[in-house]
């Protein structure tokens, strides 16, 4: 991992994006009564069923009132809170400590400015149908204001590089409202190819696209094959199936949820849109870390759940932070 804060070669790191952008259709947005200036926690718990993603078990996960103002994640007795440092690299997920896949929650927190604390049942968080609905729609009228929130943004721009991927942060715009996105990808054929996404986050744009699925992008004869076996029922009893992900190959989608098409140009923003909530999850950590909204830009290349732990430490660390040069505050 390389850090690069001079301009000169953060211009010459994202020169060669594709030049060819999708924006979310204006239409990709729902009402939402949270207030972005305030931080909010549930009033009333709730819970949510699903299979366990890893251990492949009826699981239940409990979302209650944040507890000492730092959000939590519990298991099996032990609570973690929302501290980059306790991040373990697992499976292709973000892991604190011993509760894994949290990235999609936190994507919820990060859009709403929720703080919460979660219980589960087993030690993974289930892969939902609609994927952060499950949040979304029960904390409609059940949230309160805690307080206030400050303004945080990154001193100056910075990049962390990968030997495949980085991810530059900037400053935020006199104007900005909360995060801009500029997200690409690179998958072999069409369907997903070079996709190139600039976007702010909002709770309403996340409202209507926070139940993009997890993706499952398979060669083509893989993705048949899990196609024919879950036409037949025979995924039922797994946790990944047609419901919850959204299944591709090189040149087609094949379980299209018609609400994330483009009918100007037929263009289908689920697996994008749900790239955007993986790769904001780890932002939530610097949030609970300073204390406050983070306002600026994110630019992602190739931005995988480890590399977003990486940064999510990084950013995190003061002491580390101030040997570049950089701060993140108000």
């Amino acid at each position: 991992m390389k850090v690069l804060t001079q301009i000169s070669e953060i211009k010459d790191l994202v020169s060669d994006r594709n030049p060819e952008i999708v924006h979310l259709p204006p239409e990709f947005s729902e009402n939402s009564e949270v207030d972005t200036d305030y931080s909010y926690t549930i009033q009333k718990e709730f819970q949510v069923e699903g299979k366990a993603t890893f251990e492949n078990k009826e699981s239940i996960v409990k979302v209650s009132p944040v507890r000492n103002r730092r959000s939590g994640f519990s298991w099996n007795g032990t609570r973690y809170d929302l501290d980059s440092r306790k991040c373990i690299k697992g499976n292709h997920n973000i892991q604190l400590g011993e509760v894994k896949v949290i990235e999609h929650p936190l994507a919820w927190m990060l859009a709403f400015g929720v703080y919460a604390d979660f219980t589960l049942s087993e030690s993974s968080f289930p892969t939902f149908d609609y994927c952060d609905r499950v949040y979304i729609d029960p904390s409609k009228g059940n949230l309160r204001i805690i307080e206030r929130r400050k303004k945080i943004t990154v001193s100056s721009p910075f990049a962390l590089v990968w030997e495949k991927g980085y991810c530059v942060l900037e400053p935020a715009e006199t104007d900005s409202k909360g995060i801009v996105i500029d997200h690409q990808v690179e998958y072999p054929g069409t369907t997903v190819g070079k996709s190139r996404i600039v976007t702010e986050l909002t709770p309403e744009n996340f409202s209507y696209f926070g139940d993009a699925r997890t993706t499952a992008f398979r060669n083509k004869k893989d993705a048949e094959s899990f196609y024919q076996i879950g036409l037949s029922g025979g995924l039922k009893d797994y946790p990944f199936t047609l419901e919850n992900v959204l299944l591709l190959d090189e040149d087609k989608i094949y379980n299209i949820r018609d609400k994330f098409n483009d009918p100007r140009s037929d263009y289908n923003y689920e697996f994008i849109c749900h790239e955007l909530i993986d790769i904001i999850s780890w932002l939530r950590f610097v949030e609970e870390k300073y204390e406050g909204k983070f306002f600026g830009k994110m630019t992602t290349f190739l931005f995988d759940h480890h590399k977003q732990i990486d940064i999510a430490q990084f950013s995190c660390d003061p002491e580390e932070l101030e040997k570049y040069g950089i701060r993140i505050g108000n």
